[in-house]
């Protein structure tokens, strides 16, 4: 599989293992044109965050791949919004973290299990609360697969 090829397969991983979201994970495409009136919630959101080379020999180059897993929860109390925001989202990220946890992808060109790492902060708004994971795979394009 060519680089930035992963989406679908965590996507489908996540649809299987995360029931608190009811199968509604998406990918960017899903997501265009989408304004927070209309954002779904609960649901996760499979991003493409950094793509870095580590490595080439010959024609092979070793990547390494970080990819976003968004929760969204939707809570637009007036008192003690973002904790109501952040305890509605707290059972979806331990069932995220036990599907993705060491979890490898299945193709060749993954050189091994999806890890997470520092990613970036948590955000809420007036209604959604967003929480991003990040998971880090290396990758080898080039390669004869």
């Amino acid at each position: 599989m060519p680089l930035l090829s992963l989406a679908p397969l965590i996507i489908e991983r996540l649809k299987d293992r995360c029931p608190l979201v009811g199968g509604k994970v998406f990918a960017a495409d899903d997501l265009a044109g989408v304004q927070e009136s209309t954002q779904v919630a609960p649901a996760l959101h499979v991003l493409i965050g950094d793509y870095t080379p580590v490595e080439t020999v010959g024609s092979e180059t070793r990547w390494l791949e970080t990819w976003l897993v968004v929760t969204v929860v939707k809570n637009s109390a007036r008192k003690d919004r973002a904790a109501k925001q952040a305890e509605a989202a707290m059972p979806i990220l331990e069932q995220v973290t036990a599907a993705l946890s060491g979890w490898h992808p299945g193709y060749p060109a993954a050189q091994g299990c999806l890890q997470f790492v520092p990613g970036i902060r948590p955000a809420n708004s007036a209604t959604h609360g967003y929480y991003p994971l990040a998971v880090q795979v290396p990758v080898v394009t080039g390669a004869k697969q």
